[in-house]
């Protein structure tokens, strides 16, 4: 995890972490599950991540104290909405391509994380790709993109279940227009004594003809604390999909 120029050790461990989202394509072929019901979807109206990082959540009293330097772009990181956000714009859109994620994330202000300082090749794991820290995070938000179309957003000191609740809304929403989005599988697991949430979306977009997933994993409980989504390519689907149509 990165923390200025610092990587250190995640709440529950850096390798558990990576252990539970190498995991997460094999989570493809579980059976389907009947996704939880969510709260009404929330308003997110910003469209990239400069935009992301120059609006603020909340609008303070007119008599407020001045925010010191940084804190209002760090407090819009701490939104699980502008985490998921990010996903859809630097994964998901780009169907992970690694060109278009790091070029896309360059264009949004995203520095490139130095690999001499903290064990990138852990968040690639072990393959070429690059690793680019969200404006304003204080190196807290993390873009991978590898080759093989994986792209994974690594994010700290952000709300589990508001994450989830964010990746269902945003799921929602890609089905909302037309793509083939289904969740596959949700349980959880328990690493270095910590449960975690882990799901994951079979994904394909309007008019394409490779199927992804869409994977998360997340604390269980409310306190900030570090969380994952993952976008890779998936094999083909055997079977009937749900609207009684053959993959």
């Amino acid at each position: 995890m990165v923390r200025g120029n610092r990587f250190v050790v995640a709440d529950i461990g850096q390798a558990a972490m990576l252990a539970l989202w190498v995991a997460l394509p094999g989570l493809a072929a579980a059976q389907s599950v009947t996704p939880s019901v969510v709260e009404p979807a929330v308003t997110f109206p910003v469209k990239s991540a400069a935009e992301l990082v120059t609006t603020p959540l909340t609008t303070p009293p007119a008599d407020a104290e001045p925010a010191p330097d940084g804190a209002a772009l760090r407090s819009i990181w701490a939104d699980p909405r502008a985490v998921a956000r990010l996903f859809r714009d630097a994964c998901v859109q780009t169907e992970g391509q690694a060109a278009a994620a790091v070029d896309w994330a360059l264009a949004q202000g995203f520095f490139p994380v130095d690999p001499m300082r903290g064990s990138t090749d852990e968040l690639l794991a072990g393959e070429p790709g690059s690793v680019l820290a969200a404006p304003g995070s204080d190196s807290r938000v993390l873009l991978v993109a590898a080759q093989g179309s994986r792209c994974m957003v690594w994010a700290e000191r952000v709300s589990g279940p508001g994450l989830r609740l964010a990746l269902v809304e945003l799921t929602g929403e890609l089905g909302g227009k037309g793509a083939r989005v289904q969740l596959q599988a949700e349980r959880n697991i328990e690493r270095s004594g910590a449960w975690r949430s882990q799901m994951q979306w079979r994904y394909r977009r309007v008019g394409g003809s490779q199927d992804f997933g869409i994977g998360s994993v997340t604390t269980l409980t409310a306190a900030p604390g570090t969380q994952a989504l993952h976008f890779s390519p998936l094999p083909p689907a055997t079977g009937i999909s749900p609207d009684g149509v053959k993959p």
